[in-house]
């Protein structure tokens, strides 16, 4: 009993001791005695290193996006260019954010809320349909997508309805030329003009200035 009298006043100190260090700033404890927390992540670093080499706003001026355009993005994740896009066409113009994953179309619907933009429109396509409404696109674009498609001929195919007649369809893929250690994954760009020519589409041309990537930039053919 004489030992577990000296010993509880030690064992309260030292809770006490522990409380007062996560309460008293500038103790320099936090969560594990002897080291400091890991400062939280600043969750737009991502997009700000992203921003860095893929350059969206100049990609938007090369293709065209202006004020009052209704443009389709096939493939929108989880909005990285949708609220890009949205921002530039304006509170005149319309999104159509279409994915075939239900979560990253909630998280572009969050997304909107949160930055109380309301000209964005969710669409769950088909792997080989967009689902888009016809005859509203002034352009379609699809960002990091075109080599993951399941079906890429055929969802070509099925976007042409949703054109206007004189509206464009961009496709932004990495080169494989220009970023080696990606070659395989992303199609070289014979393959790709091999694929849209395929769907019925023609290449316009093809702008080249971003390090990592290039912009395609199509139309559907005359015939």
């Amino acid at each position: 009993m004489k030992q577990l009298r000296v010993c509880v006043p030690s064992i309260f100190g030292a809770i006490l001791l522990f409380l007062l260090s996560w309460l008293v700033p500038g103790s320099g404890m936090s969560g594990a005695v002897g080291s400091a927390a890991p400062a939280p992540q600043d969750p737009s670093a991502a997009e700000r290193d992203r921003d860095s080499w893929q350059q969206p706003e100049k990609v938007m001026d090369a293709i065209g996006v202006k004020a009052g355009m209704t443009i389709g993005e096939v493939g929108a994740g989880n909005g990285y260019f949708t609220f890009k896009l949205a921002r530039r066409v304006g509170p005149t113009g319309l999104i159509y954010a279409n994915d075939i994953d239900p979560n990253g179309l909630q998280n572009i619907k969050a997304g909107a809320r949160q930055r109380k933009i309301d000209h964005i429109v969710t669409v769950r396509g088909d792997v080989a349909d967009p689902l888009f409404p016809p005859g509203v696109m002034d352009l379609v674009i699809m960002v990091y997508v075109f080599h993951e498609l399941a079906e890429p001929v055929e969802l070509l195919q099925n976007l042409k309805p949703s054109l206007k007649p004189d509206a464009t369809l961009v496709i932004l893929e990495r080169d494989p030329g220009k970023i080696h250690s990606t070659s395989g994954h992303y199609y070289d760009r014979d393959k790709l003009l091999e694929l849209v020519r395929k769907a019925g589409f023609e290449l316009v041309r093809v702008e080249t200035f971003l390090v990592r990537d290039n912009v395609y930039i199509l139309r559907p053919n005359s015939l």
